[in-house]
Parts: structure tokens; C-alpha cells; sequence
């Protein structure tokens, strides 16, 4: 049986989804630490607590669980892998100390510098007054910032922020800090030198030896169509099954992958599940401007529709090291994309409106959806519960037919205020896809 522990995200939900096809509802539990109403409904969810690893682990055992899948951030950073792999259940991501890769901007830039991978200039400041007056003395037209949050902190609009401006910028800082305080997380700000390029998100399945490199993903993490507005934690993403084009394949494994994965395994940071480089191409050239230890989303919800392969066999291959003698296959002929209905307010705010969903029901009966912030009226009603709501997923053979479906599909949900990136296939940089 495999598990999957999580707050039930659409990620979540497209890897619960893929595993009941191919190894039935009786080999799959969900432990849910976050209360999707959709996924808390269905029968294979375990109630569990994000504050309580022992009790996970008890519970996992109880459901004969042989490996668990944790893919979100903020479980990678609590004591829930270390107590699932002491009780002898491997996982399926990084264990506590490995997750801080991710959990510390600061940590990330020191791995990074000591690979010697080409990535933007960053420094680290504790305070806020050190971070402001850094701003002060070195903006300028030509020499522009981008200001993230040392720690990992779930709200995507003040994690990294990109000031247009000085006084933007001032602004920004300070809003960060109320967030890291909301957060209680005392820890300092990454200024980094601002990169302009085309973004791309690079996953690799890794077994802390070998890598099995992805098919490309474009995300969009601003709320409005043409990269305008705040991050969001992901608005929309679209992959293809051909791959990199081969040049540029060559320069991600040769400056990014290898010497990356060499220096986290060097450095004590090495485990078994997904890597994820978040890589800018300046004129064609890969810059690394982060790293997560756990798939992205939305963008696995599509990597997962392009896997020809069987998924709870390369989970298995992975935590047991033999990804070397793993045959994985893409539906290469291929494009698979998903766009986020969002609610009302978000990103700016994290709390939003309890609206009625209509639709949702006849939407999940076509097995194209993914849901993440749902909730349950005291009339039984799905209602709006968190920011990114509900996504249909589409596999065609274009970027245009992947779009019309996407966009066929999100019209079957309605709620009030509900609001979405229109603009899916948007910005592909020529040199991206492999050639057709």
C-alpha cells in the first residue's frame, strides 16, 4: 500500500488520483492534515495532525502502509518524515534535514555558490534595517533587487516580491517581516540582484545517486495574464511530453543538475524523491534562481498526465535507490495543461470568502479536475475555503487544443468572485521544446 500525506492539494489529489488507477482504492490511503472537502469525503482519507508526527506514524502502520509520498513544503518541514522512516516506512521526499534546502533561502545560496552553478547575486541580511539601507545604497535603473524571505513561508505574495521601484521596494521589505512575524519565524531576508529572462520549472526524480530528468514545464505564478500582478503559489502550468530541446538539455544536466545534486549529496543534503530547479534562461543561458525538495504545483499535476509509466513503480524504483534500471516514458506527442480557478482577494490575502461552488460535482465526475481549497457548508455544499480552489486538466496535441480544453472545463465550476490566468501557452520561449 502506498500512502500520501498532505494538506490536500491539487497535487495531492492528481497523485491520489493517478495511484487509485493503477493499484485500485483498497492499496491507497490519503492522510489528510488539512481538510480538502473533496478528499476528507472519500473513503480512503485518514484524519491526521500536522503537529503530531509519532500519531502519523502510528497510523500509517495501522493502514499497512509500505511507502509514503509527502509532497508539500510545509510537512517537509516538521518531524513527519523522520518519525514515518524511523518506523520503518520509507517516504518519498526529503527527511527534516534535507527539506532545508528548501526551508532556508540562505542555506539554498551557499550550496548553490559552493557548486559553482550560474545563478544571480544574493545576500543575506538579518535585519531589516540592514536590508533597507542595502536597498538605499545600491538601487538604481541598471542595478534592480528581488527580496525574498530567508525561511519558507507559505504566502506566496510576500515570500519573494519583485519592487518595480526604491520606495517599492522599502515597502515591500516591511511587509515581508509582518509576514515572517505572522509566521513566527524570526529569520532574515535573500536580496538578490533582479534577472530578466524566460522561467521554466526543471524537475528530476532522484534517488540520491541517479536523476531521471523531467519533461519542461512553464508555470505562471503572477494572478493576470501576461506575468502582471502578484505571486500567486501557481496559477497555471503547461508541460510538453518531447522534452528539452537538446542544447539546452545539455547546459541544465552539465551547469545545473549534476554539479547541484553532486554538492547537495557532498554536503549532507542528499535523499530520495523530487528535486525541483526553478531555472531563469538569460539569452538562452540557464541561471538557477531556486530550489525546492518536493514537486511543484501545478506543475506535477501535468508532468503526472504526461507519465506513460507506471507512477507507484518509479515511487517505488526511487526510494530503493534502483532508478538506474527504471524504463521511463513520456507521452511525447503530447501537451498537458492546467489552469487554477482562484477566489476572490487572492493572493493578496490569504483568507477568503466562503462562496458557494456550482458545478463542482458533475466537474470531478468527468475525472478531469483536481481540487485544493474546498470546503463544506453546514448544508453539505462545497464552498470556497483557500485561494486556488479547483483546476481541470487537459492532454492534447497542441498548445491550442490543450488551451481550448483547459478553458471548455473551467467554465463547468462558477463561484462568486471566482477569477483565472486566461492566457495558458502564453510566453513559450522557442528554445524550450524539444522540436516536433
Amino acid at each position: 500500500m502506498i500512502g500520501v500525506y498532505g494538506p490536500g492539494s491539487a497535487r495531492d489529489h492528481a497523485c491520489l488520483l493517478r495511484l487509485k488507477t493503477e493499484l485500485g482504492t483498497s492499496e491507497v490511503r490519503f492522510f489528510d492534515c488539512g481538510g480538502n472537502a473533496v478528499l476528507g469525503a472519500a473513503p480512503l482519507t485518514v484524519p491526521a495532525r500536522i503537529d503530531d508526527a509519532q500519531e502519523t506514524a502510528r497510523l500509517a502502520l495501522e493502514a499497512g502502509v509500505r511507502h509514503m509520498v509527502i509532497t508539500d513544503a510545509e510537512v517537509l518541514l516538521t518531524p513527519v518524515a523522520d518519525a514515518l522512516a524511523a518506523a520503518g516506512i520509507p517516504v518519498f521526499g526529503p527527511a527534516l534535514h534535507a527539506a532545508q534546502v528548501e526551508g532556508s533561502k540562505g542555506l539554498m545560496k551557499k550550496l548553490v555558490a559552493s557548486a559553482g552553478v550560474p545563478a544571480p547575486e544574493g545576500l543575506l541580511f538579518d535585519t531589516l534595517a540592514e536590508t533597507k539601507s542595502f536597498l538605499k545604497d545600491n538601487w538604481s535603473a541598471e542595478r534592480q533587487f528581488v527580496v525574498k524571505t530567508d525561511r519558507y513561508i507559505y504566502d506566496p505574495h510576500r515570500r519573494t516580491m519583485v519592487p518595480g521601484d526604491l520606495g517599492e521596494g522599502l515597502k515591500d521589505v516591511d511587509e515581508e517581516l509582518e509576514a515572517l512575524l505572522a509566521a513566527s519565524e524570526p529569520s532574515g531576508f535573500i536580496v538578490e540582484r533582479r534577472i530578466s529572462g524566460f522561467e521554466t520549472s526543471v524537475h528530476v526524480l532522484w534517488d540520491g545517486e541517479t536523476y531521471v530528468l523531467c519533461p519542461p514545464v512553464r508555470d505562471y505564478k503572477p494572478v493576470r495574464d501576461g506575468d502582471n500582478g502578484p505571486n500567486t503559489n501557481g496559477a497555471a502550468a503547461i508541460a510538453c511530453g518531447r522534452g528539452f530541446s537538446k542544447d539546452l538539455e545539455a547546459k541544465l544536466r552539465r551547469r545545473i543538475i549534476e554539479p547541484m545534486l553532486a554538492q547537495m549529496n557532498r554536503s549532507g543534503y542528499g535523499y530520495r524523491g523530487v528535486v525541483y530547479f526553478g531555472v531563469m534562461l538569460v539569452d538562452g543561458e540557464p541561471q538557477l534562481i531556486e530550489i525546492n525538495v518536493r514537486p511543484g504545483n501545478p506543475e506535477f499535476i501535468v508532468l503526472l498526465s504526461l507519465l506513460r509509466s507506471n507512477f507507484a513503480d518509479l515511487i517505488e524504483c526511487t526510494i530503493a535507490g534502483t532508478l538506474h534500471k527504471a524504463r521511463i516514458d513520456w507521452h511525447e506527442e503530447c501537451y498537458s495543461g492546467t489552469v487554477f480557478a482562484m477566489a476572490a482577494g487572492y493572493p493578496e490575502t490569504q483568507t477568503v470568502a466562503a462562496a458557494e461552488i456550482s458545478g463542482l460535482e458533475d466537474a470531478l465526475a468527468t475525472g478531469r479536475f483536481v481540487t485544493e481549497g474546498i470546503g463544506q457548508s453546514s448544508n453539505g455544499r462545497f464552498v470556497v475555503s483557500s485561494g486556488r480552489v479547483a483546476a481541470p486538466v487537459a492532454v492534447a496535441d497542441t498548445i491550442e487544443t490543450t488551451h481550448h480544453a483547459v478553458y471548455r472545463d473551467l467554465a463547468r465550476i462558477d463561484f462568486a468572485g471566482k477569477h483565472f490566468r486566461g492566457d495558458l501557452g502564453f510566453g513559450i520561449a522557442d528554445s524550450l521544446f524539444a522540436a516536433s
